[in-house]
């Protein structure tokens, strides 16, 4: 193939378009207690939004642009606790694969089947500074979109035309 077979034409790239999906979850939660926000939920969310600079993760927005902000459980959803394979995870996070904040979490010391909800409500391990939008906006947060186009909205140019209602605009 030589360097003119290789070459692709404007009408062999595929326009701005939209896309539109009707997703369909069915999965099987596993029981766990009611939701409740735990005092260490709310103590480390603070220190989170400190460590973050009150800053939204994807969008850079602070609480006086975008209102409160939330924290997200991230990596590891509240509601999914039980479903965790322990071990498993923390070997991941000493590793590095979740950051370097669960990475020197004091694993040592954690008691999954007791209290696993020490790493989960952590917001300082376990947790994602998000504005309402992005964290549960239609077609835009965390809990309503599929996660690759949650995280190209931290990427994506200035200025994009993300949905028919969102303009990418990043405070920093």
């Amino acid at each position: 193939m030589d360097d003119c077979e290789r070459e692709l034409s404007m009408a062999d790239v595929t326009q701005v378009h939209e896309e539109k999906e009707t997703l369909s979850i069915d999965v099987l939660l596993p029981g766990h207690e009611p939701r409740t926000t735990t005092s260490l939920f709310k103590r480390s969310k603070k220190l989170l939004e400190q460590r973050e600079g009150g800053r939204c993760f994807i969008c850079g927005r602070t609480s006086e642009l975008a209102g409160p902000l939330e924290s997200h459980h991230h990596p590891i959803e509240r509601s999914l606790t039980n479903l965790v394979d322990w071990p498993r995870f923390q070997k991941d996070c000493e590793a590095g694969m979740w950051g370097p904040h669960a990475q020197k979490f004091d694993w040592s010391s954690f008691d999954p089947v007791n209290d696993p909800y020490r790493f989960v409500d952590d917001q300082t391990v376990n947790g994602l500074l998000l504005c309402a939008d992005h964290h549960r906006g239609k077609n835009e947060g965390v809990h309503y979109t599929v996660y690759p186009f949650f995280i190209i909205q931290r990427y994506a140019k200035e200025g994009t035309q993300f949905t028919p209602t969102e303009v990418i605009h990043h405070e920093v």
